[in-house]
């Protein structure tokens, strides 16, 4: 990977400054990185490097509650951590959030009234009952014969022997 220039004192504080005016006061580190990825993005992918754009959001005042400056490797791996879908949100393509996009109308889903059965409907009193399917033609046990039950006592004597006598105590 080709090095980077290293941007200056100036160059670090004009973006230090766009940082502040995109940060407010109590946002939280990985949604504001998943707000601003395309920025963010688009700086990492020209000419700033990871280390330069932590030294500018350090600048800015934009830490954890620690206030540890940001290092190169650490902001690289909170951005990357920031962009895993969270948990119960939809796992398809989110249109992304440019900083300079127009104002989006959030979309809420159409709700469905819920089916009314008339009360006079078999269902509407008790809910369906399903036994379990099977192809199975289910027959009754045999009945057994005196043979059939001596048979069966006496094969636990043929597979494990005779039954050893107990010692008297």
């Amino acid at each position: 990977m080709p090095k980077k220039r290293t941007p200056t004192d100036e160059e670090i504080e004009a973006l230090a400054e766009h940082f502040r005016h995109l940060w407010r006061q109590g946002d939280v580190m990985r949604p504001w990185f998943r707000q601003h990825r395309d920025m963010l993005l688009g700086l990492v992918h020209g000419d700033w490097s990871w280390a330069s754009v932590g030294q500018a959001l350090t600048k800015a005042g934009i830490t954890y509650r620690t206030g540890k400056p940001w290092t190169a490797k650490w902001l690289q791996s909170d951005f990357s951590r920031a962009q895993i879908p969270l948990k119960g949100y939809r796992r398809g393509k989110q249109p992304s959030q440019d900083v300079y996009a127009s104002e989006t109308v959030p979309v809420v889903p159409a709700l469905r009234a819920p089916v009314v059965q008339p009360a006079s409907s078999p269902r509407a009193t008790s809910a369906p009952r399903f036994k379990p399917a099977s192809f199975r033609i289910q027959e009754l046990p045999p009945e057994l014969s005196e043979a059939d039950r001596a048979e069966i006592e006496r094969n636990p004597g043929l597979t494990f022997g005779p039954p050893e006598p107990k010692e008297p105590s």
